[in-house]
């Protein structure tokens, strides 16, 4: 077994210490296989693999997790799309561009909606793309987001990419 498979069977771990050790392992490794391997984990049955999962991805930072985290944003478990959201959110503009899409897409869930405005009112603190982000927020924030949303996700797409 490869030090990386160790690391991602110890996410399943009961104990906080060897999750949290093998998590930094993880992070310290990064690189290809690192990354797609704990893709993989963003499925598994276990609420707390997948949180594990996602966490790790976040501190990674790496843009390939960006569309995976964002389908993680869907979780049935609220912490683990918190976490996958927050990680969106480090990812800059591939996590900003995987959040508009997934919601051009998928705002029909209110779950995805409440992770997705978490990931963008973080994404705001970096100062880019900022008028884009407040019609998003906006329309997230209003009565209908599940309508609104998904008008106002697509309409920022086009004005990202038109730059």
């Amino acid at each position: 077994m490869t030090p990386t498979e160790t690391a991602i069977k110890e996410l399943a771990s009961k104990d906080g210490v060897v999750r949290e050790r093998a998590r930094k392992a993880l992070v310290a490794t990064k690189g290809h296989e690192v990354v797609h391997a704990l893709i993989g984990e963003l499925v598994d049955p276990q609420r707390q693999v997948r949180w594990e999962a996602a966490k790790t991805l976040s501190e990674i930072a790496d843009p390939v997790a960006a569309i995976p985290l964002v389908h993680a944003m869907h979780d049935g478990e609220s912490d683990v799309a918190w976490v996958a959201a927050e990680g969106v959110a480090r990812m800059g503009m591939p996590g900003l561009m995987a959040v508009l899409s997934g919601l051009t897409r998928a705002s029909f869930s209110l779950e995805y909606c409440k992770a997705a405005h978490h990931s963008l009112k973080r994404m705001k603190k970096s100062g880019k793309q900022v008028e884009e982000i407040d019609k998003v927020l906006a329309a997230l924030e209003g009565a209908e987001p599940k309508l609104t949303a998904p008008i106002a996700a697509h309409h920022a797409l086009q004005a990202i990419r038109a730059r």
